[in-house]
């Protein structure tokens, strides 16, 4: 093997490992990243959904079709609702009517939207 070959291969195998590597450590951070994104999503309709604005945002069902996309399985489903539900409870006041009705405004079938402070994410239906 010439030394030209030898670095070309030697460059392609560090490659490869840095980019498995890589992977791994971006696999960790998908959840914390779709937390993250599905909170923002869900940040448009908390004005909404605590009674502070009187009409429902666009932007807001938009979001939520956003976050269904993000919930292929139930367990992703299950995550996301811990996610939007920490998001709910750190707006404080939840208007529970408006919560439950998002969903239907917005022509998102989506079921694991927490709707209360109480909402419990781990009892939400396996199949959307």
């Amino acid at each position: 093997m010439t030394l030209t070959r030898y670095l070309a291969a030697l460059a392609a195998a560090a490659s490869l490992f840095f980019m498995l590597g890589g992977l791994h450590g971006a696999e960790a951070g998908t959840a914390d990243n779709d937390c993250a994104v599905a909170q923002t999503a869900f940040g448009d309709c908390t004005g909404y959904v605590a009674g502070v604005e009187d009409k429902l945002s666009p932007r807001c069902c938009r979001g939520l079709a956003d976050i269904k996309d993000m919930a292929p399985t139930f367990d992703r489903r299950r995550a996301l609702c811990a996610c939007i539900h920490k998001e709910m409870v750190a707006a404080g006041k939840v208007l529970t009517r408006r919560a439950a009705t998002l969903p239907a405004r917005c022509s998102v079938r989506i079921s694991f939207l927490p709707t209360a402070h109480d909402f419990d994410c781990y009892r939400i239906p396996r199949a959307d």
